[in-house]
């Protein structure tokens, strides 16, 4: 879908005519027919606190995500990782002994419904960052401002419970689960009874039920190493467990960089998607990029995906859009082909005018420089 023919939807809201959020443990509404196309747009990591935090608190009506506009005003799903709890902390949005250690204000369950994040998992490492108290606080704020939320909850239950609604008449379910915990073995930290772990035992067979009940069944998955650009361990097998359980996708975050797509019976696993609300880290470059992307699923089948880059103006993402930011574009995707070719082979298109670029399995990916050997922050870039 090229930029011109995207028109701006309204921001996503449990009672907008064309979305039905549905309660945990009820049944679907009865819909008219499905819509021939729905489309999901996902992104990765989103840290409220810090510097954010503090400009949400000086203004309730900060905007982080406003220069996303032109690559998910179309969307009918906003989905991302919230990696920040969300709680009142009297003003701090870091710890003052460790910045590693952060919240967003409770504005910050505003900000996200403001625009059309619709839905996220909390299902990560800095999700008890706050302690018991303001892990809670997150999900009731979340839950005020109609922003589902999947992968944490007050049993276990309840945290492997996918988020469910029916958009267009496609009901849909996320399942949301993490890999990494910041506080010692999760088996004995309180966590255990509120975080859904990445166990494939445990997940499978919620998947396989979820794909007889739904059209759309999606995992996200909270895991893998910091900064590398390539899955590890047994993250690969997990996705593959996944998808023939019945996933349709796999979103991956955590590494704070982008990593490739890889394809499982023609279903993209998207094993990272780098930032999406996060301060970049000079030490390691390819932070300055993250991605999102666009899933456009068909009735039909003929489902169409698509990538698109993501710059940072401090920790703030918006498009690469304009001929400033054309050398940006082109970097990002030599780096993610490169990733992809990795774990795969994907088709790739040509970039569009905002640097998306349709993906599909295929043959092997031309040979592009490898961004390894690059360093973008060795030149003068319009991102600064």
């Amino acid at each position: 879908m090229s930029p011109a023919s995207r028109t701006p939807a309204a921001p996503w809201a449990s009672s907008s005519p064309s979305s039905v959020v549905v309660p945990p443990g009820a049944a679907a509404p009865l819909e008219p027919a499905p819509a021939e196309r729905l489309l999901v747009v996902a992104g990765g990591d989103i840290n409220l606190g810090r510097e954010v935090g503090q400009a949400i608190l000086a203004d309730p009506q900060h905007a982080p995500f406003q220069a996303l506009a032109p690559l998910w005003a179309d969307a009918d799903v906003r989905f991302a990782n919230l990696e920040s709890p969300l709680s009142d902390q009297g003003g701090e949005t870091q710890s003052p002994r460790f910045r590693k250690v952060f919240t967003g204000p409770p504005g910050g369950a505003r900000a996200l419904a403001a625009a059309g994040v619709g839905v996220v998992s909390t299902a990560n490492n800095h999700a008890w960052d706050y302690g018991r108290s303001a892990f809670f606080e997150t999900l009731a704020h979340l839950d005020a401002a109609s922003v589902l939320h999947a992968g944490t909850g007050k049993d276990l239950e309840a945290a492997y419970r996918p988020a469910r609604m029916v958009v267009k008449g496609w009901k849909v379910a996320i399942f949301a689960v993490t890999q990494i915990w910041n506080y010692g073995p999760i088996e004995k930290h309180a966590g255990r009874n509120h975080v859904a772990w990445a166990r494939q035992s445990t997940l499978e067979p919620l998947i396989r039920r979820a794909r007889t009940e739904n059209d759309l069944v999606l995992v996200s998955y909270h895991g893998g190493g910091e900064y590398l650009d390539a899955p590890v361990g047994g993250t690969r097998q997990l996705a593959r467990a996944w998808i023939r359980a019945g996933a349709d996708a796999v979103i991956g975050h955590h590494p704070h960089v982008a990593q490739g797509v890889e394809w499982f019976d023609g279903r993209p696993v998207f094993y990272s998607l780098g930032n999406l609300v996060f301060e970049p880290r000079p030490e390691h470059p390819w932070t300055r990029f993250g991605a999102l992307a666009r899933l456009e699923l068909a009735r039909s089948g003929k489902h169409r995906f698509s990538v698109c880059p993501i710059g940072f103006r401090g920790m703030e993402p918006r498009a690469l859009e304009g001929a400033p930011l054309a050398a940006d574009r082109a970097t990002f995707h030599a780096y993610f082909a490169a990733a992809s070719r990795r774990v795969g082979a994907t088709r790739f298109g040509d970039p569009d005018a905002l640097g998306c670029t349709t993906i599909e399995p295929g043959a092997t990916t031309p040979a592009l420089r490898d961004p390894r050997r690059a360093d973008p922050g060795s030149r003068a870039s319009a991102l600064r």
